[in-house]
């Protein structure tokens, strides 16, 4: 297993063929292991299965092919209206004498905890069985329509998908990552000088420059590049002013 964890790579094109059934089921029984907040399980995943929500959620999800093609696509989900229909058929306002309160963001931020932590839990049971697998941050994208299209409560939010299944190709050369240093930091925050921030990213700057993939005629830097690709990318809007809905109407009083 340590292997495969200091290997892994994220898998984009699969065979056609689903993973075998035992198999899924094992890899269900791994992800509810993951360890949750006071044992709530404070999330639910969406096992997509119609090709019909397939192909929307690959167009809601900045026209990633991939999303319709994949043969296990699953929505993992931060979800709170389980217990707060729980409350509601345990009486549980009556009983106790005190008003539930409407969720809010501490609510939220355990919830994508949970969620988060059974997702990662899942991608390792995938590659450790010999699957690959992808995130897509993108399904935080459009929440109206994925909310509608999911059939999502008030209290239920997307936190990211996973697509998966066997790769037609699998990849062995890990990405590059910071040295341990430049990100672990002892008892508090470090502020890093422009020289150990540029020292952070030097591997995948290196990298850039030899593919001749950094702007302004390869002379740029991983910054220039992120900030032009992503941070002031049009996606990056959607992202956010998404993200901004779905936290006002959890928020929102039901």
């Amino acid at each position: 297993m340590i292997e495969k964890l200091l290997n892994r790579r994220s898998h984009r094109a699969f065979l056609e063929t689903k993973i075998d059934i035992k198999d899924i089921d094992l890899i269900k029984k791994i992800t509810l292991q993951a360890p949750t907040a006071g044992n709530l399980t404070l999330y639910s995943i969406i096992e997509v299965e119609s090709q019909v929500i397939k192909d929307k959620l690959s167009v809601l999800c900045d026209n990633q092919k991939m999303i319709s093609k994949a043969p296990h696509v699953w929505v993992f989900v931060a979800d709170f209206h389980r217990w707060l229909k729980y409350f509601e058929y345990s009486n549980t306002e009556e009983k106790t004498n005190i008003p539930i309160r409407t969720p809010s963001l501490g609510d939220f931020h355990l919830a994508m905890q949970d969620t988060m932590i059974a997702a990662q839990t899942s991608t390792i049971a995938i590659d450790e069985l010999g699957y690959g697998s992808c995130y897509v941050g993108d399904i935080i994208e459009n929440f109206e329509q994925v909310q509608e299209l999911l059939n999502l409560p008030q209290h239920a939010v997307p936190a990211t998908m996973l697509i998966f299944g066997t790769p037609k190709k699998t990849l062995t050369e890990p990405r590059v990552r910071p040295d341990a240093e430049s990100i672990f930091f002892k008892d508090t925050y470090k502020e890093q000088t422009k020289e150990e921030i540029e020292r952070t990213y030097s591997k995948h700057e290196e990298g850039a420059r030899k593919s001749h993939t950094l702007p302004f005629d390869n002379t740029g830097t991983i910054a220039d590049q992120f900030y032009l690709r992503k941070y002031s990318s049009e996606f990056m809007k959607e992202m956010n002013r998404s993200a901004n809905v779905f936290l006002k109407k959890w928020c929102e009083k039901q």
